[in-house]
């Protein structure tokens, strides 16, 4: 009978551990900045089911990634500057150790889904921390979208090519995941393989002249009518990541277990330059793969709808190496001692508590081609590269004006900018060879890869 009574207080310990718990979802779009939201202001597109998740908790006004692809899920998964642990394009440090790892460790089912493009040994996901995935740009570069090429999913490769659409394969393999795991802990990690280019149609696009809009088709059109083409494909794109955000939260509440989960949405960069969009601030160019705002400038929404505040817009600083410490903090995970990381916990704003809050972002980005490294360090309005040019972002966004020789506040901010990335930052202007783990990237490979 004692038996009996232990092992049913046992089984009691662990449920009520496991519900204080909450799941963690993190959605990460590729290559869409603020200016494709219509809680940022946009006039373009309709994005109802994100523009929730901000009215059901917190937008940031202020995020801040990487200018690309892989600098970004490096920063966002390790919690660390890039000038810490970049090997170069499409890698990540077998030696580093991800939110995957942390999650996994306080005893959460992890998975990840959608765009990988961080190596293409199969064996890295689950040495990051990944229980369960589905993957595009594992090993494979086929198409992502319409008639999608081979995933691969748990180790095994899918066929393809069976006309199926990509973002649906990849969103259905998420929801089976919330579903199987409803009753435990888990963590679930969507880098989203919408909306990066190329601009194809969707399974919702009505326009008959355009369903069957494919690169290759679109490269004969004259340039305007091509570059309509793409843009109205955007459009349509952008509502249906939309969609699927709004068919993820939805699950959770079918589920029962949408009050006790995290729901994080972002984006990996800014957004392609052949798209130009109307917003309430005036016309935005996408920047992706540049160090301006539009190129940099991402946005940010999250909601905890048991524990967390509810309709809240701040101007708190934000870079994508605070995901790390936040999403570990809500899980009650434990971070190495040793492990030096850069990001700080934004919790206490999801869930209404003071706690500490970053003064600048700062960012040491590695060009894909050459491995230059520029720099630069920013507040709200201002911001400072590291070869001396100064910006009031808020009076020139486009950073078309560098201020020579400011005064007053202008010159005190930049003397404190200088000295805070003096102290981040190292003086070298090349990837320090010891990253390298003494393998040198091939780059003349690197360079074919398509971004």
């Amino acid at each position: 009978m004692k038996i009996i009574t232990a092992f049913f207080l046992t089984l009691l310990t662990l449920s009520v551990k496991s519900a204080d718990k909450p799941n963690v979802v993190l959605i990460m779009a590729d290559d869409v900045g603020m200016e494709a939201f219509s809680c940022y202001g946009s006039l373009d597109y309709k994005t109802p089911n994100i523009d929730k998740v901000g009215k059901d908790g917190v937008l940031f006004k202020h995020c801040y990634a990487q200018a690309l692809c892989t600098p970004s899920r490096n920063q966002i998964m390790t919690g660390r500057y890039n000038h810490r642990n970049y090997l170069g394009f499409g890698m990540l440090d077998t030696k580093e150790i991800t939110f995957g790892n942390l999650m996994k460790g306080a005893g959460y089912a992890t998975a990840i889904c959608g765009k990988w493009q961080l190596g293409r040994d199969r064996k890295l996901i689950n040495k990051f921390g990944f229980d369960e995935y589905l993957l595009w740009w594992l090993e494979n570069r086929s198409e992502r979208y319409n008639n999608v090429g081979e995933l691969i999913h748990n180790g095994k490769l899918l066929e393809g090519g069976k006309g199926e659409y990509g973002p649906d394969l990849i969103a259905d393999f998420a929801l089976d995941f919330m579903t199987r795991h409803k009753d435990q802990p888990f963590f679930l990690y969507y880098p989203m393989i919408l909306v990066h280019d190329p601009m194809d149609p969707t399974p919702d696009t009505i326009d008959e002249s355009r369903k069957n809009s494919t690169l290759a088709s679109r490269k004969k059109l004259p340039r305007d009518e091509a570059k309509k083409v793409n843009k109205a494909n955007f459009v349509d794109m952008v509502h249906y990541m939309d969609k699927i955000v709004g068919k993820l939260s939805s699950h959770l509440d079918s589920l029962g277990i949408r009050d006790n989960t995290i729901f994080i949405f972002t984006g990996d960069n800014g957004t392609h330059p052949m798209i130009t969009s109307n917003t309430k601030m005036g016309q935005i160019r996408g920047a992706k793969a540049t160090l301006k705002d539009a190129g940099t400038h991402v946005p940010l929404l999250a909601s905890w709808p048991v524990k967390g505040v509810k309709g809240v817009v701040t101007d708190q600083l934000i870079d994508f190496t605070d995901f790390l410490p936040t999403i570990v903090d809500a899980g009650g995970g434990i971070i190495p001692t040793e492990r030096q990381l850069d990001g700080i916990s934004f919790l206490p704003t999801l869930t209404g508590n003071n706690g500490p809050q970053r003064e600048w972002v700062y960012s040491s980005y590695f060009n894909k081609y050459n491995l230059l490294r520029k720099d630069f360090i920013r507040t709200q309005r201002w911001k400072l590269y590291d070869d001396g040019s100064f910006y009031d972002i808020s009076n020139d966004p486009q950073e078309k004006n560098s201020i020579a020789n400011p005064e007053g506040e202008a010159l005190r901010i930049r003397d404190w900018l200088k000295e805070e990335m003096d102290v981040v930052s190292q003086t070298s202007r090349k990837i320090p060879k010891q990253l390298y783990s003494g393998r040198q990237p091939k780059q003349k490979n690197q360079d074919k890869i398509k971004k």
